[in-house]
């Protein structure tokens, strides 16, 4: 057992699953030999063939003994005098007295005989398109030469489905023209393959167009629901046929008889052989695994350990060591996962560590892009406030600016209430009041429901920095700073926007690349996108929008 844990994993598993393809194919080369499908296919064919070429001679028969009839009673001596001599009423009695003793015997077989003069019938479920059949015996048209012709399958006014046999009365008064159609039922055509038990699917056709099928319910979905219209659906092409397709012509009626066997069908003489070889092949397939199962239990064991440790480095149980006895694969791969492991946990103590000093770093670069100019000019106005004898807003005055220093030497937390950031930036903004008095003006307008989210830190307030010191106007008109949120379910906005001389769009790609700083503005919207992107772990960002001389907005854009 102990010189099996050193072979390499990769020749146990050939060795073990080689054997058993070697049983398999075994097998299947036995199973060829005993089983020939194509030629049960071929069988199953010749059977369908000749049961369809047997369905083709019955309709056969049965329709040219149809036509039949309808050539007997258009050479009847007494319907043709009639025919030439009498009105057309006189002529339709004749007629139905000609076919009664036909009619009687045929009931439920035949729907009716009917008579056209010149293309007309006085009768109310006459088809409206008969014309297209008449047209057809004309002289040198198929139904001239064999004097008949048959529709389409269609619902007559008692919603049944019938087909016509149409023929013309050749007789010596050529202005009126007489022909005579039969309508038979649609039936008489499907009792020759209803009682089909093989699951295949039998059409019958004339000229393309469907006249039966054993699918009812298909083919009653496919019949136009009006008396008046022929129901003429072709089907598939000969190209669109699939390769299992028998069709079979049935002689001069103009029927073809089409089956599509089913695969089930098709294969039951192969499924029986198969049921005859199952003990065969339960036995091949139970030596082959076994025989392999033999072989791969040595190494079964030590698969399910691995996979155990695998399973807790996987869940972060990241002090469990991963050893697994043994040189082969799994002790190799044991090892490595254990190194990994180790590599792991030294990249999150860096991490770690990078991170707190990306932190302060950030933020103390943050605490020095405090403008020096600023503090000076606070200060200075603080003094002058003092000589003003106004004590309230000097008090006023030196705690915001003790508020502001506060917060902006914190190095505390990264992220912060939305309403601690906005005091801040109130404190700011009274201390810049101080100085430039009416040249800014400042409008917050940030919705109560953001107040309690947590934003970055410090980042209005550089911002509104960059407005007042870059954005003014040379001409010295007033300058005009919005702040204001929008929000939704999963995000919120903070958008700082003002009327100054704006910068160009170079300029935005270059603070968007961080490639090259080349003013302190830029420096600061770098800060504060980098440090967005840092404390949203990606998921917050920072667009630029600005036009020369139209001003500028930013958008921060955070999660909730």
């Amino acid at each position: 057992m102990r010189l099996l844990n050193n072979l390499n994993f990769k020749t146990k598993l050939l060795v073990s699953y080689s054997l058993t393809i070697l049983f398999i194919i075994a097998a299947i080369m036995i199973m060829l030999n005993f089983i020939l499908r194509s030629g049960y296919h071929e069988q199953e064919h010749e059977a369908l063939r000749a049961y369809a070429r047997q369905i083709g001679i019955n309709i056969d028969n049965r329709v040219n003994y149809f036509i039949s009839f309808l050539s007997l009673v258009s050479t009847d001596r007494m319907l043709i005098s009639y025919m030439e001599n009498e009105d057309y009423q006189q002529v339709v009695a004749r007629l139905n007295t000609t076919t009664a003793e036909f009619m009687n015997l045929h009931t439920g077989r035949v729907r009716d005989i009917r008579l056209y003069l010149n293309r007309i019938t006085d009768d109310i479920d006459t088809l409206e398109n008969t014309e297209v059949i008449f047209d057809a015996f004309r002289p040198g048209n198929v139904a001239y030469r064999d004097n008949f012709v048959i529709t389409g399958t269609y619902l007559n006014n008692r919603n049944e489905k019938v087909f016509s046999i149409f023929q013309k009365v050749y007789q010596t008064n050529p202005d009126r023209e007489y022909h005579l159609e039969m309508r038979v039922y649609e039936t008489e055509l499907f009792g020759f393959f209803n009682e089909d038990t093989s699951g295949s699917r039998f059409y019958l056709q004339n000229d393309r167009y469907i006249m039966s099928m054993n699918n009812r319910t298909e083919f009653g979905s496919m019949l136009f629901r009006s008396r008046d219209d022929i129901s003429h659906y072709p089907i598939a092409s000969d190209s669109e046929m699939q390769a299992e397709t028998i069709v079979v012509a049935a002689g001069n009626s103009g029927f073809d008889v089409i089956i599509e066997p089913t695969p089930e069908h098709l294969d039951r003489g192969y499924r029986m052989m198969l049921v005859q070889l199952v003990p065969v092949i339960v036995i091949l397939l139970f030596f082959s695994f076994l025989f392999a199962t033999l072989i791969s239990r040595s190494f079964s064991n030590r698969h399910k350990i691995l996979q155990g440790k695998i399973a807790d480095l996987s869940n972060w149980k990241l002090d469990e060591v991963l050893k697994v006895e043994g040189k082969d694969e799994f002790g190799i791969l044991a090892d490595e996962l254990d190194n990994t492991r180790e590599r792991i946990l030294d990249l999150i103590t860096q991490n770690y560590d990078i991170n707190e000093l990306k932190r302060v770093a950030e933020m103390s670069a943050l605490r020095a892009q405090i403008n020096s100019h600023f503090l000076f000019n606070s200060l200075s106005s603080i003094k002058w406030l003092s000589k003003q004898g106004d004590p309230e807003v000097l008090s006023d005055a030196v705690d915001k600016l003790v508020i502001f220093l506060r917060y902006s030497l914190a190095l505390d937390e990264n992220q912060v209430p939305l309403n601690k950031e906005l005091s801040q930036l109130e404190a700011y903004l009274y201390l810049q009041k101080l100085r430039y008095g009416d040249e800014i003006n400042i409008n917050v307008d940030v919705d109560h429901e953001l107040l309690e989210l947590k934003t970055v830190k410090l980042i209005l307030q550089p911002l509104v920095e960059n407005s007042i010191s870059h954005g003014r106007h040379e001409n010295g008109n007033n300058l005009i700073i919005k702040i204001y949120s929008f929000f939704d379910d999963s995000t919120y906005e903070l958008i700082v926007e003002d009327d100054g001389i704006g910068m160009s769009e170079s300029t935005i790609q270059t603070i968007y690349s961080g490639d090259e700083i080349i003013s302190k503005s830029g420096c600061g919207l770098r800060n504060v996108i980098e440090r967005v992107k840092m404390c949203s772990n990606g998921m917050g960002y920072v667009i630029i929008e600005s036009q020369e001389g139209a001003g500028t907005k930013i958008t921060i854009k955070q999660q909730k």
